[in-house]
């Protein structure tokens, strides 16, 4: 029996290990990302999805549950920014569609491209 246990305790431990390192690879997420041809991007605040475009002076941000609305605060992004086909931060979802960033939070849309920005509710 007790050459049983040793055995068994090492393979728990490894185990949780293994899950350790998961858990850690997969919980780093994009905070920011932009368009392939980096004519718009977005970042992700603590309360909001700033999202801009070389096309517009301001910004559009979208709240997490209450709607969109226009900012000055412009999110800095360049070659090094992510690509990303599909985005999901709580209640705010995005997606690439061409060149123009699709995002929605269930109460409003905006839609960012190189030329600029759209908001809409529903």
């Amino acid at each position: 029996m007790r050459r049983l246990r040793l055995p068994l305790v090492g393979l728990f431990v490894l185990a949780l290990a293994g899950g350790a390192l998961i858990a850690r690879a997969g919980s780093r997420s994009v905070t920011a990302f932009r368009t392939p041809d980096a004519g718009a991007a977005c970042r992700l605040t603590r309360s909001d999805l700033v999202c801009s475009s070389l096309g517009s002076t301001g910004s559009v941000a979208l709240r997490p549950t209450t709607g969109a609305r226009s900012v000055t605060t412009l999110p800095w992004w360049d070659g090094a920014t992510p690509v990303v086909r599909r985005f999901r931060s709580g209640h705010i979802s995005c997606r690439l569609s061409g060149e123009a960033i699709l995002c929605r939070n269930g109460t409003a849309a905006i839609r960012v491209d190189g030329a600029g920005f759209a908001l809409s509710r529903y």
